[in-house]
């Protein structure tokens, strides 16, 4: 067998077994190739054989690529190329050309590996267009963007940053965060603390704090952070975020200066003209006893003192609706018959000129509820509300309570016979909002007390017509109120705060916002500041600040509502609960 002959077997075996395309070219023809190469082209192996190499490369990359295509064709390419050929269906094809020189039939050839690389083009395409549609929303995002080393100097920043801090890019990048946060204080450092929650694997969220925009002007922002690139390895890059809220918190700041401005007045106010009417019934009871007026001026007083009985409820009620706004009365278990019969003796001594007759069961059963020391406050609304109704000098009213069927409510139904409240009032008649369509002229707070009440306590009230269809035949008020459950014992929650540490006062409102959701209240939190010595324990006994021990779980640093929620759900499963 000839030096020729083996070279070209040679060439062919080597053809059989490799995964990328093989062609040999010689005077400027395709004169051997393998299957890898004729499938990637989509032409039968037969046909590329004898064609030539420019009649199978893109027009565009003919031109583009001569030089380097013809050193190809005569021997002189040695490094590798990237080019375009055009399959027998008209794709483009990406491809990777490395040639050398061998001996084919014993005259000298290009041996070419042609490698089909359109998918790896594909996707860095795809890639590069996503980096670059990312790079777009990023500087298009209203949120300021800031990208921070693991050590918090800031690496890169959005438009919105840039404007934020009233400075450009250059005067951003290179310095670290901490330059544009609260200055650190001994054992206080918000950048530092932020940074290492991410660093522990932790994320940030919505921590409202203060940041430094321009020459000693602040604002308020809420921040925050994770890590952005995560993996076994610890975080690359940290990402920080800072929305404007400093109009949010200068308005919560001025309606919260409001509030306590107008709760203060109508606390002088009510006090004040209760006082004065109070005067002014014991006037004319005195008068009234005292002197021997005629039937027409005793009715006179007697009018008199009712219209300022009445204004004296609604000062009453203005009153409970503000404190139950701000402070909420304490709930335990509360036994109902009590609150009824005060409820009658009240509303029977405002109207003196009737009769209250009132028909109930409540005597022969015994209830508890989730309730309060003014529960006797609502009952009393909804009879005053009844007998203030009835034109009748004689006012019946029919009360009526059972559990419902699962146990967990007792209804009580307060039947009337008054004249009734249409069917476009009945919603209205518990919700007074003052509004220039409101109605209700004339029907007090009472009913809106009765329902803030009612809703406090995670109960209801409507009201139907006594006869149904017939709103005339009277009115039916439906309370459902719920029964008394022992609350579930669990253990002290042990809070380790500092007054320097800028996740503890979040986290804290927090875990009291979800205690208070459970039903379990804040009375659980066991407060501890490890600023205090006769705390007994240091900041660095603990791992991060806040940490909060639930039985023999800890958790710590900065916890979203739903970390405390998943703790606490586990701890009243452990509890028994």
């Amino acid at each position: 067998m000839s030096d020729a002959t083996h070279d070209t077997q040679w060439i062919q075996k080597i053809m059989d077994v490799v995964h990328d395309g093989l062609i040999v070219l010689q005077d400027e023809d395709i004169v051997m190739a393998n299957k890898v190469f004729s499938d990637m082209l989509d032409y039968p192996i037969k046909d590329v054989i004898d064609i030539a190499l420019e009649d199978i490369v893109d027009p565009l990359s003919r031109k583009r690529d001569s030089d380097l295509l013809e050193k190809l064709l005569s021997g002189e390419a040695t490094s590798q190329f990237s080019t375009r050929f055009i399959s027998k269906n008209g794709q483009t094809v990406h491809v990777e050309i490395k040639p050398t020189t061998v001996s084919f039939d014993g005259v000298p050839a290009v041996l070419a590996c042609v490698r089909n690389v359109s998918t790896q083009i594909a996707l860095e395409t795809a890639v590069t267009e996503a980096e670059n549609r990312f790079a777009t929303l990023y500087d298009m995002s209203p949120v300021a963007y800031f990208t921070l080393s693991r050590d918090g100097e800031i690496e890169q920043v959005n438009e919105a940053a840039e404007e934020l801090l009233g400075c450009d890019a250059e005067e951003i990048i290179g310095k670290p965060i901490s330059n544009f946060l609260p200055e650190p204080k001994p054992g206080y450092d918000p950048a530092a603390e932020i940074v290492r929650e991410v660093l522990r694997g932790k994320s940030v969220k919505g921590l409202e704090m203060e940041m430094f925009c321009g020459k000693e002007k602040t604002l308020w922002i809420s921040a925050s952070s994770r890590a952005l690139t995560s993996g076994p390895e610890q975080p690359v890059s940290i990402g920080f975020t800072a929305v404007d809220i400093t109009n949010r918190r200068t308005m919560e700041q001025k309606l919260r200066a409001e509030s306590e401005r107008a709760n203060l007045y109508m606390e002088v106010m009510t006090s004040e003209l209760n006082m004065t009417n109070m005067n002014a019934l014991f006037a004319l009871e005195d008068l009234n006893i005292s002197l021997d007026l005629p039937e027409r001026l005793k009715g006179l007083l007697s009018e008199t003192a009712w219209s300022l009985r009445s204004a004296a409820r609604m000062i009453a009620n203005m009153g409970v609706l503000m404190s139950l706004h701000h402070e909420p009365p304490v709930k335990t278990k509360t036994k109902i018959l009590p609150h009824f019969n005060k409820a009658i003796r009240e509303a029977t001594r405002d109207f003196e000129w009737k009769t209250i007759e009132v028909k109930s069961n409540l005597s022969d059963l015994t209830f508890e509820v989730n309730g309060h020391a003014f529960m006797w406050y609502i009952f009393f609304n909804i009879i005053h509300y009844s007998a203030r109704s009835d034109t009748d000098d004689i006012v019946n009213i029919e009360i009526n309570a059972e559990m419902t069927e699962a146990d967990d409510m007792l209804r009580i139904e307060f039947l009337d016979r008054s004249p009734g409240i249409p069917d476009d009032q009945k919603s209205q008649i518990f919700r007074r909002n003052g509004s220039a369509d409101d109605r209700l002229e004339g029907k007090g707070l009472g009913l809106t007390v009765v329902d803030r009440y009612i809703s406090d306590l995670g109960g209801r009230i409507w009201v139907e017509d006594r006869t149904t269809g017939d709103s005339s035949q009277g009115s039916k008020f439906v309370i459902l109120l719920p029964t008394w459950k022992e609350i579930l014992q669990i253990p002290p929650i042990v809070y380790y705060k500092s007054e320097h540490c800028i996740f503890c006062g979040p986290v804290l409102a927090s875990l009291e916002t979800v205690l208070n959701e459970f039903g379990i209240g804040t009375t659980a939190i066991q407060i501890v500041n490890v600023d205090d010595p006769d705390s007994k324990i240091a900041e660095e006994d603990l791992p991060a600040l806040p940490t909060i021990q639930m039985r023999k779980d800890q958790l710590s640093g900065f916890l979203s509502e739903d970390d405390l929620r998943a703790a606490i759900s586990k701890m009243i499963l452990m509890s028994g609960g």
